[in-house]
């Protein structure tokens, strides 16, 4: 019998009570062990609906409701799942912030999306309160799996009881764009339950199977990989997340052994780092079967499939739409390529050149919908707040991903670059125009241009090119003092590891700066007052 393509007509609680039904003790939800004995968290489905329960009452108390929005910030831990899936249960949307961000930035956010409430763990709350600039919204705190109120803003409220929908809001996931500030992406139940249900459905080399898969996470839960694709994935089949976190190096293979890893998820700058390791006996001896991510530069891609002996699945996917498509064919698929498969019958691709023509095996932007009928369907809601923004990537009822690729004449894909002015470090967006904006707001700055350069390990860098109003502080001192400054406006990730000093920068008539000149210069060294400021920045992070 064919499997519907979607699951229609159920809520985030609909799906999590069918599953506590059927796999009521199965764990759920771990964080990782590094060695045999080591001390570990373990929540079962039915552990994890107890805490619902626990949380549900504690939300009524503090008046939290149903159509709020309430800000996580937990880190990367598996109890964010129990407090995401706790309000969704309620008809609370989760907004997840990054502990990384700025001050200012996290202070954007929580006024931006209207967040009610803040949940944060003891060990960010001193972040927390030097970040809310105003005392209009209450913060709980989350510690040893109990909730409790820091601060209480008290509001005559309306109860409000209705009746939760699969279109209803269960997360506002904010990404960078080209904008400068982050855009919020609204993310339904329905969206949310289908990204981890196209996952489930892929068969092949994927094939997840029903509570025998223990996927290992370790990228960040604010972003759509961890915190809804493999999460959903493991809620719809009875399995385990476990949720590390973060990657290293040392204690990778260590993590992936003692937890019984069967499937992990990567980001292609963690494959070159694990083959410079020397060989240890837990990168043999364990359970793991498969891989999947995305960006794996493609001389590594064999290298890595052979020493581990696991096959590496690369995927295209984004916050916008994570219903993803997987290079998962075993007889079809084609390594070192950086192919990502072809889509499935739930989605509709094709890539369109400078023109707007739909071309194949000719470099293009990719653009993909659900189908002619019904082209959102299963896509993100649009962006908060930014009508513009959201009408803008759905021209014509195609969303314009942004991204360069090529399809071949048999409909598989394969990545080129990104079209967007962004810059791609370790799996995070960070958009140029943003970090330029600070520069600008230095005294010493005249213009500066921002552009991504590309790096061994995190894939990318900042490289910022800068005009100085004193031509005497051309001097590396100087270029430490740009990031010392910047640090205080901008998460350590988005700092520049290269900086440039320039007397001018090209243009184009229309006034804008051609980027590409720039790296030209460098590439070639035609440039002088050049500083490689890459360990200085590690530094400022230890």
């Amino acid at each position: 019998m064919k499997k519907n393509l979607f699951i229609e007509n159920s809520t985030i609680k609909d799906i999590f009570n069918l599953s506590l039904k059927k796999f009521k003790n199965k764990v759920f939800l771990e964080s990782p062990r590094s060695k045999f004995n080591d001390s570990f968290n373990e929540y079962s489905f039915h552990d994890v609906h107890n805490y619902i329960k626990l949380f549900s009452s504690y939300f009524r108390k503090v008046c939290i409701q149903t159509g709020d929005r309430v800000a996580i910030i937990t880190g990367n831990i598996p109890e964010f799942f129990i407090l995401k899936i706790a309000l969704n249960y309620n008809g609370v949307s989760c907004v997840p912030l990054n502990y990384e961000l700025t001050n200012p930035e996290l202070n954007y956010i929580i006024k931006h999306s209207k967040s009610s409430h803040i949940i944060c763990r003891n060990f960010f709350l001193k972040k927390v309160i030097n970040f809310i600039d105003t005392y209009e919204i209450s913060i709980s705190i989350f510690n040893e799996n109990n909730l409790s109120i820091f601060k209480s803003i008290k509001k005559k409220r309306k109860i409000i009881s209705s009746k939760i929908k699969p279109s209803n809001e269960a997360s506002l996931i904010y990404t960078s764009g080209t904008t400068g500030k982050p855009k919020g992406c609204i993310l339904s139940h329905f969206y949310e339950i289908n990204a981890g249900y196209s996952y489930v459905l892929k068969k092949d080399l994927i094939s997840i199977r029903t509570s025998k898969e223990r996927i290992y996470n370790c990228l960040p839960v604010h972003h759509v990989n961890a915190g809804i694709l493999s999460f959903y994935a493991a809620l719809l089949t009875g399995n385990c997340q476990i949720q590390s976190s973060r990657f290293s190096v040392t204690s990778f293979w260590k993590e992936i052994k003692y937890s019984n890893a069967t499937i992990f998820h990567y980001l292609g700058v963690m494959v070159p780092l694990l083959l410079k390791q020397k060989k240890s006996s837990e990168e043999k001896n364990n359970n793991l079967r498969l891989g999947i991510g995305a960006g794996i530069e493609p001389s590594f891609h064999s290298i890595f499939e052979k020493r581990f002996n696991i096959p590496m699945i690369e995927l295209w996917g984004m916050t916008e739409m994570v219903r993803c498509i997987f290079d998962f064919r075993k007889k079809y698929r084609k390594v070192g390529k950086r192919c990502f498969g072809k889509s499935d019958n739930t989605l509709e691709t094709i890539v369109i050149n400078n023109l707007g023509k739909s071309v194949t095996n000719e470099e293009g932007e990719l653009l993909i919908r659900h189908n002619k009928e019904n082209p959102k369907k299963g896509f993100f809601d649009g962006y908060y707040k930014n009508s513009i923004a959201t009408k803008k990537v759905w021209n014509n009822n195609w969303f314009h991903t942004g991204d360069i690729v090529i399809k071949d004449k048999s409909g598989y894909l394969y990545f080129i670059d990104r079209k967007k002015n962004i810059i791609r470090r370790s799996g995070e967006n960070i958009a140029a125009i943003e970090v330029e904006a600070s520069l600008l707001s230095l005294t010493g700055i005249r213009n500066a241009a921002v552009c991504a350069y590309p790096h061994k390990i995190y894939e990318e860098e900042v490289l910022a090119f800068i005009i100085l109003k004193d031509n005497k502080n051309k001097c590396i001192k100087y270029a430490k003092n740009i990031i010392n400054n910047l640090k205080k406006k901008l998460a350590y990730y988005k700092l520049p590891a290269y900086i440039s000093f320039t007397d001018s920068l090209p243009i184009t008539s229309s006034q804008k700066i051609m980027k590409k000149d720039l790296i030209k210069q460098i590439k070639n060294r035609n440039t002088d007052n050049f500083y490689d400021l890459s360990e200085f920045k590690r530094s400022l992070n230890n």
